[in-house]
C-alpha cells in the first residue's frame, strides 16, 4: 500500500530562500575590510601620537634635569661663583649639548629586559641649550631649551627659571 501523504524529510525548500546570495557576501566582505583599515589607520595614528607625547615627556625631563642642577648647586655670595652658574664678562654664557639621545631604554639594558624588539625605534637624538644670563643683584635667570626632530617636525621645549645667591 502506498501512502497518500508527502514525505516531510525530503520537502524542497525554495530557491533563494536560505542561505546568502555571492553580492550579500561581497558587500559584507568590502564593508569588513573597510572598517579593519579604518582600525589600522587609527592604531597607527595613535601610536605615533603616543610616542611623539612619549618624546615630549623624555625631552621636559632632560630639562628639568639642568633646570635642578641649576637650582641645587650651593652658590654663597662671598665665595666664587660654581662652573654651572659662571659667566662672561658681558654677563651671559650658552652652553649647548649636542646628541643627547631620547628614546634609549637604559632600564631594559640594565636589568637584561633585552629583546627583538627593544630597539625597533629609531634614536631620537636632540640639542639641549642653557643660556645663563647675570640679573643684579646675586641673582641669575637660565633658560635651558631642549630641540629634538620627529617625524620631520621640530619640537622645542623650553624651561625658565630665576635663581639667587644661598646668602642674603
Amino acid at each position: 500500500m502506498v501512502s497518500a501523504m508527502p514525505n516531510k524529510l525530503f520537502r524542497c525548500v525554495r530557491r533563494g530562500t536560505a542561505g546568502f546570495t555571492l553580492v550579500e557576501a561581497l558587500i559584507a566582505g568590502a564593508l569588513l575590510a573597510l572598517l579593519i583599515c579604518g582600525a589600522v589607520t587609527a592604531m597607527t595614528q595613535l601610536n605615533r601620537s603616543a610616542t611623539a607625547a612619549r618624546l615630549r615627556t623624555i625631552a621636559l625631563a632632560v630639562a628639568q634635569q639642568r633646570i635642578d642642577q641649576i637650582e641645587t648647586t650651593a652658590w654663597q655670595d662671598w665665595a666664587t661663583r660654581p662652573a654651572i652658574l659662571a659667566v662672561d664678562v658681558s654677563g651671559t654664557r650658552t652652553t649647548t649639548e649636542n646628541n643627547v639621545p631620547l628614546n634609549n631604554d637604559n632600564y631594559n639594558a640594565a636589568t637584561s629586559l633585552i629583546s627583538p624588539y627593544t630597539n625597533l625605534d629609531a634614536q631620537v637624538l636632540s640639542t639641549r641649550t642653557t643660556v645663563i644670563t647675570n640679573v643684579p643683584p646675586r641673582s641669575l635667570r637660565a633658560v635651558v631649551t631642549v630641540t629634538f626632530t620627529y617625524r620631520n617636525r621640530l619640537m622645542t621645549i623650553t624651561l625658565n627659571t630665576l635663581r639667587t645667591t644661598d646668602s642674603i
